[in-house]
């Protein structure tokens, strides 16, 4: 497992065993090797979202953790040749043991598969998510749906749960109408032990400023997630979609973040946000890592 000399290089020490610190002392008779053992308690999430088909011209790098999270807008249009090439990126990134992306409203093709008259349109898309292949890549894509990952440092498993729809914006893909009927049903979904939730959209009033010619210094953000965001008390929350509120911020137990990658004006410069998760007398909790 380790290299056979007196210096151990971090990057070469596997998880779960923890070997944290490693400290060389020198006397006149011999050496001594102190080493502190601590366990890794947390699980690293990187976050990242909204990168629009600009994924290989991202201005910073993609840091290493245990699960990497994009919360929508692969794509521009959800075009097949963007799609694609976003899917085999995400594929071939190395690093991490999990890797969970959700649509957003520029990925039409994901919504656009599910409609009947569409049927044979996207026969492309369902080739190239089979579930299976992708879990080949530890890739996972959520529309509506949880997963769950099982980690020796926490005692119970953790919730997963991905949603790709947002209130009525320019009528684009995954669309519903403001604080309506069919947006509450799909809020509804969310199960309640949810431990991170990955949305396209913010909730309303959360890190969703929009401010330009159409929409004036206005929370664009979903109001019935507000709520039941606040209802069931996810550790973390993932989104997009506003490219504005890039940021973090803490709210009671819950901790929001928009990792849109692109700016307002689609440019790929901000750095993908990452996340310690860790258990604290049996709850979850989430921390921002400054990188």
């Amino acid at each position: 497992m380790f290299r056979k000399t007196k210096w151990w290089n971090l990057d070469d020490i596997k998880k779960p065993f923890g070997l944290k610190i490693l400290v060389r002392r020198n006397s006149d008779f011999f050496f001594v090797f102190t080493i502190i053992l601590s366990i890794l308690d947390n699980m690293r999430i990187v976050c990242i979202s909204d990168t629009h088909s600009l994924q290989h011209n991202m201005l910073h790098e993609i840091p290493k953790g245990d699960v990497l999270i994009h919360a929508g807008d692969i794509s521009n249009r959800g075009g097949e040749r963007d799609v694609t090439q976003f899917i085999y990126w995400f594929q071939n990134i190395q690093g991490f043991d999990t890797k969970i992306f959700i649509s957003g409203n520029h990925d039409h093709c994901f919504e656009q598969v599910n409609k009947p008259h569409h049927k044979r349109d996207y026969d492309w898309l369902r080739n190239l998510m089979v579930p299976e292949n992708l879990a080949q890549s530890d890739v996972y894509y959520l529309e509506d749906e949880f997963m769950i990952i099982e980690r020796p440092e926490f005692s119970r498993p953790i919730k997963i749960y991905g949603t790709p729809w947002q209130p009525w914006f320019y009528d684009r893909a995954f669309n519903l109408p403001r604080l309506g009927e069919e947006l509450e049903k799909k809020w509804l979904m969310i199960p309640e032990d949810t431990d991170v939730l990955i949305t396209h959209t913010p909730p309303n009033g959360v890190l969703d400023l929009v401010n330009n010619w159409r929409q004036p210094n206005e929370s664009v953000g979903c109001e019935l997630l507000r709520f039941h965001v606040e209802r069931i008390n996810p550790s973390l929350n993932v989104f997009g979609h506003i490219h504005e509120g890039y940021g973090v911020k803490k709210i009671n137990n819950t901790l929001f973040v928009n990792a849109a990658i692109c700016n307002s004006g689609y440019n790929p410069i901000n750095k993908p946000i990452v996340i310690d998760l860790e258990e604290y007398n049996g709850q979850i909790v989430a921390t921002y890592v400054e990188e």
